[in-house]
C-alpha cells in the first residue's frame, strides 16, 4: 500500500511540473524571453535588423510612389 510520503512527493513533483507549464505558456513571459533574444541577437550584431529596417522602408516608400504614380 501507498504511504502518505510517497503521495506527498508525487503531489509536489506534479506542483513543480504545472508551474513549469504555466512559466513556459504564461504570454507575458513568453514576450519577455523574444524580446530578450532579440536585443541579445541586436547586440551581437545589428547588420541584419538594419537590413530588415530598410527593407520594410524601400517597400513602404515603392508603394507610396507607384499609388501617387500610378494616380496619373
Amino acid at each position: 500500500m501507498t504511504d502518505q510520503r510517497d503521495i506527498d512527493r508525487k503531489r509536489e513533483e506534479l506542483r513543480q511540473h504545472l508551474n513549469e507549464i504555466e512559466d513556459r505558456v504564461n504570454p507575458k513571459k513568453v514576450a519577455n524571453r523574444f524580446v530578450g533574444k532579440a536585443q541579445d541577437s541586436y547586440n551581437d550584431d545589428p547588420t541584419p535588423w538594419l537590413a530588415g529596417a530598410a527593407g520594410v522602408v524601400v517597400l513602404v516608400v515603392g508603394g507610396i510612389v507607384l499609388a501617387v504614380l500610378g494616380r496619373k
